[in-house]
Formats: structure tokens, sequence, C-alpha cells
């Protein structure tokens, strides 16, 4: 009776683990499709994914999954002005992380959504004005993460907690955590995180009051701005520069830095930062008396903002056509003066024209700065809704390929292994013990296809390859040239296995990252080559970096990956000519 007892448990436990293990995945593609959708602006559509999410997480019953599908559910909620839906989907989430059971030894995946689940909650109170509960939030979300131990999940949480706290006026508190953001982000060796950090720190530290710091955090941009090809990394510290001299009454420092912002390669690109740009320009010209460059810079940023947000343009033409003709009215006046008598008369219409420009100009300039003012909150809200979206992409698009092959070992084919043990101590029938290893079997054939890319579902190595160069190729456009070719002789690339595939996918990925980002290359060539049972894959370039003596650089990676399929990585350096990468194997 007790042993019929113990096997009933052992089923019902395989049961909701296989259960489980074929749900997870369904909600991280509705996850990912949805997060994918809201970046996009297709948010309604993200809604309704997102509800599908959240359904099959509650049947699931996996709290992790519950708390994650709500908040990201009221981000896009949010996103979209239903701030009261938005709340009860946080309420549903803070339940459960509230609870003793799910705070009991919390694994690192339910550290990583209370995190974010508090930032979420940070962001929106900052929104809503509600600085006290924002700040407490954003605490919040700082202690979970430092329990985390993911150093490039770490800066990035802390990074965005120094910005709420920025944003609620706790300038001490924002410093510390820009700088364990820093100091993580140069852990994980991510110079653009950490260049941004640095940015945070030099801005708050001057506005604290300490300008030795504020050099030092100076010193460290400088120091990092070689390596920072993000425009917008490269904007956090260009802002923070113009606010500094805009702070300490230097007009003309602060005119520099705008114009490096407008002379930034890919600007046009970000009209909001422009017209951001534009609108303080022509309030520093002012503020020097030149007020030529001042009017100049106001039609600017009028014109984008027209183009922004689709404002009508009477208001603008009836300025100009007072603007010319006044133009002509003192022309017409130069040119008819003859007379002593008749000059001085012009004199003093010239006078009372001139007045009525200056009047215009004054009223020009008091009209555009209430419009300013209007719009303000708005941009501000848009601009950190779109800064938003970005990290919470980011954060929700990282996956750590060894933790979930932990999770999916441990739920399922460990227990599946258990059952098999007991069966053999216990002396139960072979049939019984051949199903659970063929189940056992089946379990770990799943979950090695479950990491594959889902692009090698429906298209072979030479494709996926082909398309990841292509899209480097336009992200690189006029900077980088990257070509790659493929050839092909008495094979199929069907024939290639998918575990195969995967790893030699991920070594040209990693290769030519390491080509885009440290070597300062001018050209890249990858080629695929299948002979018969023999592959070779290659990549080149004509950069400047030692691979094979550099750390951090992903080669002991590619190594293992390598060796992982019997396949041997060799590299051929020559200083001054570049680097070639070559993968060979034999299937």
């Amino acid at each position: 009776m007790k042993t019929r007892v113990i096997y009933t448990l052992i089923g019902i436990v395989l049961f909701f683990n296989i259960l489980n293990a074929q749900t997870i995945p369904a909600i991280e593609t509705l996850r990912e499709k949805a997060d994918s959708l809201h970046s996009i602006g297709q948010t309604e559509e993200a809604i309704k994914i997102g509800e599908e999410a959240i359904k099959l997480a509650e049947e699931s019953g996996n709290q992790i999954q519950i708390v994650g599908t709500h908040s990201a559910q009221g981000v896009f909620l949010r996103s979209r002005g239903r701030i009261d839906e938005a709340l009860k989907s946080y309420d549903k989430a803070l339940k459960i992380i509230t609870s003793e059971t799910f705070r009991e030894n919390p694994s690192q995946e339910a550290i990583e959504e209370i995190a974010s689940l508090y930032i979420n909650l940070a962001v929106l109170n900052l929104d809503m004005q509600n600085k006290e509960q924002a700040a407490q939030n954003a605490l919040s979300a700082g202690e979970w993460i430092l329990k985390s131990d993911d150093a490039e999940l770490k800066s990035i949480i802390f990074g965005v907690v120094g910005s709420v706290l920025t944003g609620c006026g706790d300038l001490k508190e924002a410093l510390h955590y820009q700088t364990l953001a820093y100091d993580n982000a140069i852990v994980c060796q991510d110079p653009e995180t950490a260049f941004r950090s640095a940015a945070y720190n030099m801005l708050l530290s001057d506005r604290l009051g300490d300008k030795s710091k504020a050099e030092l955090w100076r010193n460290k941009c400088t120091e990092l701005m070689p390596e920072i090809n993000s425009i917008m990394a490269k904007m956090v510290y260009y802002q923070a520069e113009c606010s500094i001299c805009l702070k300490n009454n230097d007009p003309k420092g602060a005119i520099k830095w705008f114009e490096a912002i407008l002379n930034t390669e890919g600007i046009e690109n970000l009209p909001f930062i422009q017209y951001d740009c534009y609108n303080n320009l022509h309030i520093t010209y002012s503020d020097l008396g030149d007020f030529e460059n001042a009017y100049a810079t106001l039609l600017k940023s009028d014109e984008i903002r027209d183009s922004l947000w689709q404002r009508e343009k009477e208001e603008n033409l009836r300025d100009l056509t007072i603007k010319y003709e006044t133009q002509e009215t003192k022309l017409a006046l130069t040119e008819s003066e003859k007379k002593r008598s008749e000059a001085l008369m012009w004199v003093f219409i010239s006078l009372a024209i001139l007045l009525v420009f200056l009047v215009v100009f004054i009223v020009i300039i008091n009209k555009n700065r209430r419009e300013r003012l209007k719009k303000e909150a708005e941009y501000a809200n848009l601009k950190a809704d779109i800064g938003k979206q970005l990290t919470k992409q980011y954060i929700e698009g990282l996956e750590n390929e060894r933790t979930r092959m932990s999770k999916e070992l441990h739920d399922g084919v460990c227990n599946d292994l258990l059952a098999i043990e007991m069966n053999i101590k216990n002396g139960a029938p072979q049939e019984n013990t051949t199903e659970l290893i063929k189940m056992c079997r089946e379990s770990i054939r799943r979950i090695s296809h479950e990491l594959l890319p889902p692009e090698f579902n429906y298209a072979t190595i030479e494709e996926v390859v082909k398309y990841y160069i292509n899209k480097q190729r336009e992200a690189y456009t006029g900077k980088i040239a990257i070509n790659f070719s493929s050839s092909i002789k008495d094979a199929k690339w069907s024939d290639l296995p998918d575990f195969m595939a995967l790893d030699i996918y991920r070594i040209i990925q990693e290769a030519v990252g390491n080509s885009l980002k440290h070597s300062g290359a001018k050209k890249i060539d990858v080629s695929l080559k299948l002979k018969g049972n023999h592959l070779e894959a290659m990549v080149s370039d004509d950069g400047t970096y030692k691979l094979f003596t550099s750390k951090g650089m992903g080669l002991e990676s590619m190594q293992k990956r390598a060796k992982a399929i019997n396949g041997k990585i060799d590299i051929d350096h020559k200083e001054g000519e570049g680097t070639t990468l070559k993968l060979n194997l034999t299937l």
C-alpha cells in the first residue's frame, strides 16, 4: 500500500512537471511577441497577446511567470493611458511578491522579476508626480537587484533606479546607485552603460557642489568616449555638460555642447532631442543678447515642433509676413529720403517701425515660451516613455542559456531520473522503468531543441547567417563593408544537425561582434563552405586588435563551442593586416 502511494505521488509530480515544462516556453514566446509589438508602437496588439500570456501563466500556477506577465501588462496598459487597468495588473503581481512563500529563498529569476516590477511601479509613480512613492519603489528595486548574480542586469537596473531618484530630487542616493551601475558595467565589460552612468554621476556631483568629483567622472567619460558608438549614450553626456554649463552661468560653454549635439552623426533621426536642443539654444542666445541667433534658433525649434506635432503654420506665416513687410518698408523709406526735413520725418517713422518689429519679436518669443511650457510636460513624458520602452525591451530580452537549461534539467530530467532510481531500488517491472527512460530521453531531446533560436525551426544555417550579416550590413552602412559568401558541394545545408548549426551560428556571431566592436575594421568578410561532410566557417577583418591575447572577447566561449561539436578554431593574426578566424569540423 505504501509503495503504491509513493508511485501515485511520483506520477502526479511527473505530470505537473511535464505540463509546466510545456507551458513555460509558450508563455515566454507570447511575452517576447508582446514586447516586440510594444517596441514598434503596436501596443493594443501587445495588450491582447499579454492577456493570453497571463491566462497561460495563471493556468500553469508558476508564480514567477504570473508576476512577470502582469508586470509587463502594466507597462503596456500604462503606455496607452489606461492607468486604472495598469494598477490592477501591478496589484496582482504585488500580492504575489509580497507573500512569505514567494520571498522565501527566491531564485535568480524571481529576484529579477521582483526588481523589474518595482522599477515599473517607480516609473509610473514618477509620471504621476507621486515622488515619495516613486523613490520607495526605486529603492526596493535596488535592494532586490543587489541579490542578483548578473552584473549586466544589475548595471541596467541600478542605472534606472538612479534616474528615478534623480527625478525625485534625492541626488545623493541617485549618485550612489549610478556609481553601482558604473561598477557593474565595468565588471561585465559594457563600456556604453558605464559611460552613461559616468555622465549621470558627473552631473549629479556638480549639482551636489562637489566639483572635484564631477571632474573625476568627466575624466572617466573622456577615457570611455573612443569605445562609444551609441548616439543615445553620447547624447546623455552632451546633455549633462550642457546642464552643468547652464547651471554655472556659462552660456558660451553651453552653446558649444549644444552645437556638439546638433553636429553628431545621426541626430537627424532623433527629432525630439533636436527640438529640445534648439529650444534651449534660443533662450541661451537671448541671455547673451545675441538676438539674431536667438530668433534663428527659435524658428528652427518651431519648424521641428511643427513636424512632430503637426501644428498649424498660419501664425508663423503671419510673423514672417510682418518681418519682410517691415524690411521692405524700411528700404522704401531709405530710398525716398531727399531732404533734411523729410529725412528727419523718416527717421521717426523708421524708429516707430523698428519699435513695432521689436514688439512683434518679443511677442513671438513670449508666445513660443508659452508653447514650450505647454509641450514640456508632454515631451518629457514621451521622452521618458521611449527610454523606458528601450530599457524594458533590453531587460526582458536578456536570455541566460545556462540558467534556463539548469531549470529545465532540474524540473524535468532530474525528476525522471529520480523515478527511475526508485523503480530500480523497489524492483518495479522492467516495462515501467523502460517507459521512464524513454520519457527522460524525450525530455532531453526537447530541451536541446528549445535552446535553438526560432530561426532554426524553418531555415538552414546558411539562411540564418545570411540574414544576420544582412542586418549588420544595414546597421553599419557607410561605416564598415560587411560581405557574406557561401558554397556547397556533394551535400545539403539541411544535412547539418540543429545542435551543430546553433554552435556554428553562435561562433560566427561572436566573431563578427568582436570585429565590429573591438577591431576598428573597415571591412569584414564571412564565408560558409560545405563540401561532403566537411564544413568550414571563416570570419576575417582588416582590424588592428590582437584577438588571441585580449581578455573578455569571447574566444574561450568560441573554443568551447567548437570543442562541443568536435570542431577546431584556428586564428591567423598579422599586425597591420587583420585577423582571420577559421572553424573546421567534420559532420
